[in-house]
């Protein structure tokens, strides 16, 4: 490739002007929610630890890498393949990392180890599959010698992973709105009803994110699609932060559910000793004294 064309422009996808004021925007936004998540993730665990710690933050710094990717990409003459590079490994985290920190809250309504391996299971083999696939058409797809055998192929597959991860968020948000609805059935509160509307709302802006990429993709504005990505996600993982808190409010408040553990083990262990164990925030919602018997059922799904 001559070092006077851009990743794009050897690729023929060259962005226009009002699309690169677009990007400009999109860039910003993606790289002043990351930073604010990055720091708040920081800042509100006590514990450096966990799946959704980990998972929340390495999603949180691959928009930065996935942002940075696509500069090089549209804007710098560097080596297609640096700039693929790039943004395949901020696009692998972003994509499987938001569906762990979705998996994760899980276990917090769903009190079913075989589901909750299962779905753990699914999010796997996605990201085997389709990650893998994807790479190597990419890949293929800015080599000179295959470029034209792998173009095809990397638009057929592009369509088809956006289509099922949606499926896969979609998967998650549901078994999340199915169970934290009937869990609030047992308490028939106004307040808890509130909640229960404010949770819809959320999940239901995460869905309509996912479908405005599909969408995007499916109206050929894969330039747009791709700058777009990265705010989609960026808003999706703020608002996991809103999910949290409404939910840990829910589960703190509920002295009408049955644990799951012993008895004589129910009252046992203390918010201090949880403190030392526990790898997920500790929002001030929990040190409500009525989570005893909600402790239990979560303690007992932290084996999964």
């Amino acid at each position: 490739m001559s070092s006077e064309v851009t990743p794009s422009e050897y690729l023929n996808l060259t962005i226009s002007r009002p699309e690169t004021y677009v990007f400009t925007a999109f860039a910003s936004i993606t790289l002043c929610y990351s930073i604010e998540l990055i720091v708040l993730t920081l800042a509100t665990f006590k514990r450096y630890g966990g799946v959704y710690f980990w998972s929340l933050l390495v999603t949180s710094c691959s928009l930065i890498v996935n942002t940075i990717g696509f500069l090089l990409f549209f804007f710098t003459h560097v080596s297609p393949f640096v700039a693929v590079t790039v943004i395949v490994l901020g696009w692998c985290c972003m994509v499987t990392g938001h569906s762990v920190v979705l998996w994760s809250r899980l276990h917090l309504v769903l009190q079913n180890p075989r589901l909750l391996r299962a779905i753990l299971y699914l999010i796997i083999f996605n990201a085997v599959t389709l990650h893998t696939t994807t790479i190597v058409l990419m890949y293929g797809s800015v080599s000179t010698n295959t470029r034209s055998d792998f173009e095809t192929g990397y638009y057929i597959i592009e369509r088809i992973q956006l289509v099922i991860f949606c499926l896969q968020e979609l998967l998650l948000s549901g078994i999340y709105i199915f169970e934290t609805a009937r869990l609030l059935r047992l308490r028939p509160r106004r307040a808890h009803k509130v909640i229960l509307l404010q949770l819809l709302a959320i999940n239901v802006i995460i869905l309509l994110l996912d479908l405005v990429v599909v969408v995007l993709q499916y109206a050929s504005l894969y330039e747009l699609q791709v700058l777009f990505k990265p705010v989609a996600y960026s808003i999706k993982v703020r608002l996991e932060y809103a999910i949290l808190g409404r939910l840990v409010q829910i589960v703190s408040n509920c002295d009408c559910i049955q644990p799951v553990v012993p008895v004589e083990s129910a009252s046992a262990p203390t918010m201090t000793a949880m403190a030392e164990t526990d790898t997920r925030p500790s929002w001030p919602a929990v040190e409500s004294t009525d989570s005893s018997c909600r402790r239990g059922e979560v303690q007992a799904a932290e084996g999964v």
